[in-house]
């Protein structure tokens, strides 16, 4: 019984995986190339403001910090609102018993993952071609922090799908705050070259802890003195826990509703 539900649980996956992919890029004859797109252009923009108002840069090369920062940054921001819409972008399927809500999600993450490991080969393979420093200073940390990054960023889509299923107005207000999180995270900035009354603020949002400890395993002139893991790990577990909760007592809601 319980191998059964196994293979069950991995076909429905595998289905819904093979579906996403269909919808999001089998319409589009160069589908895959727009995943490298948007960026590329963010990483070529950011660099360009960077270099023309010659702000320092300590030593590091602006162009790996700032390509690290939005691609980790896009991952879990990508992660997030895949996750916040799989409920609603799949609610035709729930009527099949085999599908569950939360396969919806898991689905996408993993599609998530696998664009990921796309884009950074590809830029990885740009930095080795024009002879950029582009090797990580800890590459298992990086690995692990990508990871941790990436279930904040799961965590959230899910308490968000529930909320969605409910309260549609509220994707609306998570879309609202993707700017200034984009401004907020030091994605071409690191918090070593700020005023430490600046730091104060932008210290309140767990996104930039994420990004300046991957910025400081990353390269080698950067360090972690303003991360903090434990800040980090609050802003994990209790949105994972919060999310898995409700949606344990709520899943027969959010499938009829």
């Amino acid at each position: 019984m319980f191998f059964n539900t196994n293979i069950n649980f991995f076909n429905v996956i595998y289905a819904l995986f093979l579906r996403e992919i269909q919808t999001r890029f089998g319409s589009q004859k160069m589908g895959y190339f727009w995943a490298v797109v948007e960026p590329s252009v963010q990483i070529l923009i950011f660099t360009f403001i960077h270099a023309a108002i010659g702000t320092s840069n300590s030593g590091y090369d602006i162009a790996v910090f700032i390509a690290v920062g939005f691609l980790s940054y896009n991952f879990f921001k990508n992660i997030m609102m895949m996750g916040m819409s799989a409920f609603d972008a799949n609610k035709a399927l729930f009527n099949y018993r085999q599908v569950r809500p939360i396969y919806t999600i898991i689905s996408r993450i993993l599609i998530e993952f696998l664009i990921f490991i796309f884009v950074s080969s590809f830029f990885l393979l740009i930095a080795w071609f024009f002879h950029f420093d582009f090797f990580p200073e800890n590459l298992l940390n990086i690995i692990l922090l990508l990871a941790w990054f990436a279930l904040f960023g799961a965590s959230l889509g899910l308490l968000f799908a529930i909320i969605v299923s409910f309260y549609e107005t509220f994707k609306k207000i998570v879309n609202l705050t993707t700017m200034p999180l984009l401004f907020t995270s030091g994605l071409f900035y690191s918090l070593k070259d700020l005023p430490q009354v600046i730091i104060e603020i932008l210290l309140y949002n767990p996104v930039l802890h994420f990004v300046e400890a991957i910025h400081a395993n990353y390269i080698n002139v950067l360090d972690d003195r303003y991360v903090d893991y434990t800040y980090m790990t609050l802003w994990t577990i209790v949105p994972l826990f919060l999310s898995l909760f409700i949606y344990l007592r709520s899943e027969r809601k959010i499938i009829t509703s």
